[in-house]
């Protein structure tokens, strides 16, 4: 039986996103909102798609990169506080941009035809936690790591 990736996916309309001109500082507020609003239970969104201007997706921003941009942005290495003594040169703080941290989509792209067992093979072999669903080359919908656990329990 072929398991339709459309009962699994969390459609686009309904994953948060964000403007990859928008900063850090506001990517983290969306992302702890929506911690909020699920009791505490992390079992919501583990990164932000990001578009551009027009609305179109344009890259992930995880979790992952946010706590490594956090900490570099709090506790820059050493290298770079020599840097700037030395050349007066101090850390931006308040115009770190999501565009340069964003994770490109190519990689994590999974048709809506695909197998199930394809979209767990891509999730595994690269470490993802989270693919993008397209239909006719538009991004369609999201499958976390969480969905396709919650989708086996259901079968089982």
């Amino acid at each position: 039986m072929k398991i339709d990736l459309r009962q699994i996916m969390i459609p686009l309309d309904q994953y948060p996103s964000i403007t990859e001109e928008g900063s850090l500082d506001k990517a983290i507020n969306i992302m702890t909102e929506e911690f909020k609003k699920r009791d505490k239970s992390w079992h919501n969104y583990e990164a932000l798609l990001t578009t551009d201007s027009s609305g179109e997706v344009t890259g992930i921003l995880t979790l992952r990169s946010a706590l490594k941009a956090t900490r570099d942005f709090k506790y820059p290495s050493l290298r770079r506080r020599l840097i700037n003594l030395l050349f007066n040169n101090p850390f931006p703080t308040n115009n770190l941009q999501i565009k340069t941290l964003i994770q490109p989509l190519k990689s994590r792209l999974v048709n809506i035809s695909d197998e199930f067992d394809d979209v767990i093979s891509l999730v595994l072999k690269h470490n993802f936690n989270i693919v993008l669903v397209s239909s006719n080359k538009r991004i369609v919908g999201v499958i976390r790591t969480l969905d396709l656990f919650w989708y086996i329990d259901d079968v089982i």
